[in-house]
């Protein structure tokens, strides 16, 4: 079997904690699990090792599939072909967007000495005649994970590492490279500094609201990038700001201050655990290229396949119209508001047709 050892892209993470990203480095796979994650969404937690380092990470939903196939375990060794990466809790984060399993290298014990790349810094730092002991490889302490308590002088180095570290991400945002952009798939409530770059796939009308606690109004719009899609909602003083700015098929770049909170799935369709909230200090602007942004995503599905997908799942669907409906007014009975409704048949080559049922000016 050949020589994992040589393959191996040592060094790789330190170049990854001073912000530069090597070009598609190989690593191993030294731990897997599955995150706990709301919604359903499956997510896994991986921990990459360069054989003198290791960082923890997150593997992109869309790479799920090299768990499924059975080609990623733990000792695989991997060429990490898009990646990002991510400070959370005080700890460096990789996301992991797209990879490929060396199969011809198997899955060997760990390789190497690596230690926890938070810890590289300190090596340099420590006496001549003090051995700093490797770091304990485990899959806690980031995305809300209970974390292991660190002595005050750990602490403090940490805190400087991140200051510095949020320092170079944002002038690298003000010199226009913008060369840490967020993937929206890695946002949660944990990450406190992040810029993504997105393109709005929908733009919903204004909203006004009258409740006895005031009034008020609201517009929402979905932002998707290579890695998913998010649902963002402004309110108030954000729909004077943002809703002329932000224009459907159009890309940008939004930074916080912006809150994020569990998604309401109530009110949206969008496959992500958590949504955005525009602040009136939100930073929004229209990016010049929109290079690497998709159009669209879709999660195809046949007719016949309806059958095993879960309820409330998000599925997309190619049919053809056998049946059209007449349009039927309904009126709701918690806002006695009348409401338009207009029911389709599609039919696809499984054989199988389904009742689609469409409502407002759609209906229409």
């Amino acid at each position: 079997m050949a020589d994992a050892m040589s393959v191996l892209s040592v060094g790789a993470l330190e170049q990854v904690a001073t912000g530069e990203l090597p070009q598609e480095p190989i690593m191993q796979c030294v731990q897997i699990k599955p995150m706990a994650s709301q919604n359903g969404n499956e997510r896994y937690r991986v921990v990459m090792n360069d054989s003198r380092n290791f960082i923890q990470g997150m593997l992109g939903q869309q790479s799920n599939h090299v768990i499924h196939d059975g080609k990623l375990k733990k000792g695989s060794i991997c060429r990490l072909l898009s990646y990002q990466r991510n400070f959370v809790k005080d700890k460096h984060i990789l996301i992991i967007l797209e990879l490929d399993v060396l199969e011809e290298y198997g899955e060997p014990e760990k390789l190497g000495t690596p230690i926890a790349l938070e810890q590289a810094g300190k090596q340099e730092e420590a006496p001549q005649d003090v051995k700093p002991q490797p770091g304990n490889i485990g899959g806690d302490g980031f995305y809300g994970n209970k974390q292991q308590q660190v002595q005050p002088q750990q602490q403090q180095q940490q805190q400087q590492q991140q200051q510095r570290s949020m320092a170079m991400r944002t002038n690298g945002a003000s010199g226009g490279s913008r060369g840490n952009i967020h993937p929206i798939e890695a946002i949660t409530p944990y990450a406190h500094r992040w810029t993504i770059k997105a393109r709005v796939t929908h733009k919903g009308e204004i909203k006004h609201w009258h409740n006895k606690n005031g009034e008020g109004k609201l517009f929402s719009v979905t932002f998707l990038d290579e890695s998913g899609e998010i649902r963002a909602t402004g309110f108030n003083d954000a729909v004077d700001n943002f809703y002329e700015l932000l224009q459907k098929d159009q890309v940008y770049y939004v930074s916080n201050p912006c809150r994020v909170q569990l998604a309401k799935k109530q009110f949206s369709n969008v496959n992500h655990d958590y949504e955005l909230t525009f602040e009136r200090d939100t930073n929004i602007e229209k990016a010049e290229g929109d290079e690497g942004v998709p159009q669209v995503t879709y999660s195809f599905t046949t007719i016949e396949g309806l059958q095993s997908v879960d309820k409330d799942q998000n599925i997309d669907i190619i049919g053809v119209l056998q049946d059209v409906g007449e349009v039927s007014e309904i009126v709701s009975k918690t806002t006695s508001k009348p409401y338009s409704k207009r029911e389709l048949t599609l039919v696809d080559d499984t054989g199988y047709n389904v009742r689609l049922t469409i409502w407002g000016k759609t209906a229409e």
